[in-house]
């Protein structure tokens, strides 16, 4: 139930067993301009909004004093990245349209981006603190004209050390359970990118031909199916975890890169993507996708129940 608590019931919540002093769950506009801070008492740090590289560019967490992000050259955490119909992408990326922003009266951060010729859509997101350690991610789109196969690729970017686990669905190798799996590299099987779909009409989603419009083309390597859409990345020496979740019906693939470490490679970026929607939309037709984020030391069991419980309550059976 922690989950579906306003930021004002919460902060009365704990205000009433003692906490009073505990930071208020929300985001607080940075004294110089185009982004927004925050410190929950578990997470500290920055997002950034100014049209140009959008996300939370700084993430720290409290207690450890881990820094999960670090800015830099890099978008964010939940950086809206590419948008796609079948067969179609709208602009370069969604990082690079003009945004406009505001605090809403619960304290969540309201982003909107309006629809122009090149990107003929209406989109908004709304980054809103469940509790202290979970952060929420609500997108809404409102295409203005039909849009078949719709996508919102959703980017995120953690510390080089960060190492990744996918959840997927048991193949015969391991013992009927699902798993959180390693992505470590294949020397047999070098490649980049993982994708990891819900299902073979994901599949056909993938390779409809979106990835293949320049610049930057991407050439996924289809693994195993996802169980939910969950990844994690962990950083082994201190135990901190960063889960990134979304819905089965929300999200129809999830995929990041191989996990590479020097001297046996280029650690590169250590990202996560979400294919968000994966569903025809009509002309002003509104249809909304969630994601979660949630930081903290956890084990592989606690990222599992996390989503779990992240799905049951999203069903309203929690509620």
């Amino acid at each position: 139930m922690k989950h579906a608590l306003s930021a004002t019931l919460l902060s009365a919540v704990l205000s009433t067993v003692g906490w009073a002093a505990a930071p208020p769950l929300t985001f607080t506009p940075d004294e110089k301009g185009g982004g927004y801070a925050f410190d929950t008492g578990a997470l500290r740090g920055h997002i950034r909004m100014d049209g140009r590289s959008q996300g939370i560019d700084e993430l720290v967490h409290t207690a450890s004093g881990v820094a999960v992000a670090e800015g830099g050259h890099l978008p964010g955490i939940f950086s809206h990245y590419r948008v796609f119909s079948t067969a179609t992408r709208y602009g370069d990326a969604a990082r690079d349209w003009p945004t406009e922003t505001r605090l809403l009266p619960d304290g969540a951060l309201e982003v909107h981006w309006p629809a122009t010729e090149e990107h003929p859509l209406d989109m908004v997101a709304t980054f809103r603190w469940a509790a202290p350690d979970t952060l929420d991610l609500t997108t809404s789109v409102k295409p203005q004209h039909a849009m078949p196969d719709f996508e919102v690729f959703l980017s995120s970017y953690f510390r080089p050390d960060f190492r990744a686990l996918v959840y997927v669905k048991p193949n015969h190798f391991s013992q009927g359970q699902p798993e959180l799996l390693p992505t470590d590299v294949n020397p047999l099987v070098d490649g980049s990118y993982l994708i990891f779909p819900r299902d073979r009409q994901s599949v056909q989603t993938i390779f409809d031909g979106r990835w293949e419009k320049p610049p930057h083309p991407v050439q996924w390597s289809v693994t195993r199916w996802f169980a939910a859409p969950l990844v994690v990345r962990r950083h082994e020496s201190s135990g901190v975890a960063a889960a990134i979740m979304s819905l089965p019906g929300e999200c129809f693939a999830v995929s990041v890169p191989y996990n590479k470490t020097p001297p046996d490679g280029v650690a590169g970026h250590q990202s996560i993507y979400l294919s968000l929607f994966g569903q025809d939309l009509g002309a002003g037709q509104l249809a909304t996708a969630r994601a979660r984020l949630v930081v903290g030391k956890m084990t592989d069991e606690d990222a599992i129940r996390a989503s779990a419980d992240y799905i049951q309550w999203s069903s309203g059976d929690a509620r």
